[in-house]
């Protein structure tokens, strides 16, 4: 490291290698730049000391370390080959972000087809407490609805999700959604909202209506955005009441 860099503490480093680790990173680097793509000069052949002496050959020249081969983009996603959701599960297992926190595809009765959709866990107990109320408001249970994620892994200190994150995991709901197919979804949040298209993300579709994967599916507000706000706390109700309406 640089000698004018300050070291990272230990939670920042725990942060960064955690999202190294959920981006998929397995090969280390050199802590000094290097220019890879041009070519080892091979070194000088010594020579003896002796003129009798036998003439050492040279050394091979240094080659870099092969990088893995990178996954075909359009090569089918493995989520689609899984059968059933428990292959679905062990699939997120096998992921690299498995090593630090197992996957909360869901929570709850998926046949119940009732579900609140979120863009990620959340680290912060009290929006998890406050979506448990919300629920019980139009007398809703974990027994008679799922909570999914959208990512089945908390993002790195809590973030919000990247694109490339959300392309590695969207193929993963999209086929829970068709082994265990949703009637009705609350989105909660514009990346919730997002699985029925762009529109359904904008603030102004809040309280309107999609269709998605065969569901309905109805956009609202997460407790993280509402905070202490009255006016979005309001409209969260209102639309947890025409979730009610159809839902009951």
């Amino acid at each position: 490291m640089p000698p004018n860099v300050a070291p990272l503490a230990t939670d920042a480093a725990r942060d960064a290698l955690a999202f190294l680790i959920a981006a998929g990173c397995d090969v280390p680097v050199d802590a000094s730049p290097r220019r890879w793509l041009e070519p080892v000069a091979a070194p000088a052949i010594a020579i003896a000391a002796s003129p009798d002496a036998p003439i050492p050959a040279a050394a091979p020249p240094a080659t870099a370390r092969p990088a893995p081969p990178a996954r075909d983009p359009a090569a089918p996603h493995p989520a689609l080959a899984c059968a059933d959701v428990p292959a679905l599960l062990a699939l997120l297992g096998r992921f690299p972000a498995a090593r630090q926190h197992p996957p909360l595809l869901y929570h709850g009765n998926l046949d119940a087809r009732v579900w609140v959709l979120i863009d990620r866990p959340d680290l912060d107990a009290g929006h998890r407490e406050t979506i448990d109320r919300m629920i019980a408001a139009i007398d809703l249970d974990w027994s008679h609805a799922a909570l999914v994620s959208r990512l089945a892994f908390p993002t790195p200190g809590d973030s919000e999700p990247t694109p490339d994150l959300l392309a590695r995991f969207t193929p993963v709901l999209e086929r829970l959604a068709v082994l265990a197919p949703p009637s009705h979804v609350l989105a909660l949040g514009q990346v919730a909202a997002e699985m029925a298209g762009s529109t359904a993300r904008l603030a102004s579709s809040r309280g309107t209506w999609f269709d998605w994967a065969g569901a309905r599916l109805l956009p609202s507000i997460h407790p993280r955005t509402m905070a202490s706000s009255k006016d979005l706390k309001a409209q969260a109700f209102a639309h947890l009441k025409l979730f009610k309406a159809a839902t009951g």
